[in-house]
């Protein structure tokens, strides 16, 4: 898409070298401890230089926390975000350590990294933790499945970052947005299908997505169900079964999806189909309201929107703009703007131009 391929050669106007907002910190010397999202006591650096984050959220809370020059090395999933990259240019020198295999635990060691943010899958990993606890930095774990959990995990990072402030005002806007939510959300007949990365990979009961769904007073039709395939963290169903529940609306958090849905014979028997109640969920720093999404907020408003359109009041346009300036001091662009709502173009495929870490 030539508006967007322009749209990512855009100047930078401003350079913030700590790649957000900064607050005033009192200095303290030496460690402290903070308690992570598994119960563990760590002591931590006051002042890391290096950070690794093999925690694909906890790569924007960082940024929005005001430390993204700091982050050294990261994941490819968060190395894939164009709009991370335009909020912080500086992340353009962190080096991928972890693709979707294991930790290059060597480049995080020539790193000189002093403190590293893990999630529950390297954490639960014997091979992969080892090889952490090997390299002799300390470590934090931040994990969740529900948005509870995920306000928790956002409490710690401000705390072992010394950045309680900017944490805190994320987190009263996320509850802002739940509370909205929850008065909004008056009933509604609609039964709704989402779509998670693949067009039959879906929530289940006790998941994130399931959670921040449930929210908006739909109905989820996958998360009741006892005909799922569950493999590991993910869940999928069948064409067959979509068949049998049959959404009212279908929701897509992957780019492309809604057109494969809308587009592919095997799906047009669907009444939504064929009403084309399909819609693909906007893409900014991350998918909104995936598992490791920072944007859940935003997706919640999104879909409120799209079921209430009579009774909920929010502008989405300026619902985006207000969210990335006030946690990232980040001007959307109408072109930005677009390129959020319409999802795609908004993630280097998976190879990208960098080299993949083992």
């Amino acid at each position: 898409m030539k508006r967007f391929a322009a749209l990512v050669v855009l100047p930078i106007l401003l350079f913030v070298s700590l790649c957000g907002c900064t607050e005033n910190i009192t200095p303290i010397k030496g460690n402290f401890t903070v308690t992570d999202s598994v119960g563990r006591t760590v002591s931590v650096p006051s002042d890391p230089q290096s950070i690794c984050t093999l925690c694909p959220f906890s790569g924007p809370v960082i940024v929005m926390l005001g430390l993204g020059s700091k982050i050294t090395s990261f994941t490819n999933n968060t190395a894939r975000s164009k709009l991370l990259m335009q909020i912080c240019p500086a992340l353009e020198n962190a080096a991928v350590v972890k693709n979707s295999g294991s930790v290059n635990a060597e480049e995080i060691i020539a790193r000189d990294t002093d403190l590293i943010i893990i999630n529950s899958g390297v954490y639960y990993s014997d091979t992969e933790r080892k090889k952490i606890e090997a390299i002799g930095a300390p470590y934090i774990v931040i994990d969740f499945d529900t948005i509870d959990d995920q306000i928790k995990a956002v409490e710690i990072l401000g705390k072992a970052l010394r950045r309680e402030q900017k944490a805190q005002e994320y987190i009263t806007y996320f509850k802002s947005v739940i509370e909205r939510a929850q008065k909004s959300a008056v009933g509604t007949s609609k039964r709704l299908y989402h779509s998670v990365n693949e067009a039959v990979r879906t929530d289940y009961k006790g998941s994130y997505c399931a959670d921040w769904i449930a929210l908006t007073g739909v109905e989820n039709v996958s998360v009741q169900s006892d005909r799922l395939t569950i493999e590991g963290d993910k869940a999928y169903t069948t064409l067959e079964q979509i068949y049998v529940w049959n959404p009212d609306i279908i929701i897509c958090n992957e780019a492309q999806v809604d057109d494969y849905i809308l587009s592919d014979p095997k799906w047009k028997g669907l009444s939504c189909v064929q009403s084309k109640e399909v819609y693909q969920i906007p893409i900014g720093i991350t998918r909104w309201g995936h598992p490791s999404s920072f944007e859940t907020p935003l997706a919640i408003m999104w879909l409120m929107e799209l079921l209430y359109p009579e009774s909920f009041e929010a502008d989405m346009n300026n619902e985006i703009k207000s969210f990335y300036k006030r946690f990232f001091d980040f001007n959307v662009t109408d072109e930005w703007l677009e390129a959020i709502v319409e999802g795609s173009e908004m993630r280097e495929p998976k190879t990208g131009n960098r080299e993949d870490a083992a």
